[in-house]
């Protein structure tokens, strides 16, 4: 019941939903993520900003609680916009860096699975914006 009214508030409200994502770039590869909650596709590692936070600290923290890297130095990718399955209007700033394999550690709580992704062949079942984000990481 609770889901049904927060699908009908969406629809006619249409919020602004802020979040982040962030490329994790090993070579010509892309780290992808299956949360244990929410949408269940494959998508960049991140997630929403908190009231008053800024996108850089969000992609500080989010990377920090689901897979523990700390003091991680971002190039900002850019900003994308697009109205969600969920009918709000997601604003999404997007963060690359380069990180080795070893570095990784998934937080069990958060993250089900994590795998790396050719960026020319990312897998079909990917969550919204996921592909728009990885191309402008290689433009960058």
């Amino acid at each position: 019941m609770a889901s049904q009214l927060l699908g009908a508030w969406r629809y006619v409200r249409r919020p602004t939903v802020r979040g982040v994502r962030c490329v994790l770039a090993r070579d010509d590869e892309v780290l992808l993520v299956r949360h244990t909650y929410g949408d269940r596709r494959w998508s960049l590692p991140g997630g929403l900003m908190r009231r008053g936070e800024d996108p850089g600290a969000t992609a500080q923290r989010e990377m920090r609680e689901e897979l523990a890297l700390e003091d991680v130095e971002w190039r900002t990718l850019g900003v994308i916009e697009f109205l969600g399955a969920d009918r709000a209007r997601h604003v999404v700033t997007c963060f690359l860096t380069e990180v080795d394999d070893e570095v990784l550690s998934a937080n069990p709580v958060e993250i089900a699975e994590t795998r790396w992704f050719p960026q020319r062949r990312l897998p079909e079942d990917r969550l919204d914006g996921t592909g728009a984000i990885v191309a402008m990481a290689r433009r960058a």
